[in-house]
């Protein structure tokens, strides 16, 4: 009984995770994306400066924010505006 009950959703469950996987390819190909622009912002501001980590969508979850290795936040709206805070918060760059 079991073994027939997951026998059967065996073809389902591998539509879904294979469209997973597509989508997951295709959230990392837009990120790489606004991370090349981020780099480019970067390299403006502080050549010495990169993107560390990306940190997930924002506090105010209307975004998404990354890191840098000296401690700039940058965060990009889900309007396309951007903004670049030091280590303590305060915007340095708003667009």
């Amino acid at each position: 009984m079991l073994k027939e009950t997951i026998e059967k959703g065996k073809e389902r469950r591998s539509r879904i995770v294979q469209e997973l996987f597509k989508l997951y390819d295709r959230v990392r190909e837009l990120e790489g994306e606004l991370e090349e622009e981020i780099t480019e912002l970067l390299k403006r501001l502080d050549e010495d400066d990169f993107i560390v980590e990306f940190y997930g969508v924002t506090l105010e979850n209307d975004g998404l924010e990354w890191w840098t290795k000296r401690g700039k936040e940058i965060r990009v709206r889900a309007d396309g505006s951007i903004e670049v805070c030091d280590r303590r918060g305060k915007p340095i760059l708003r667009g």
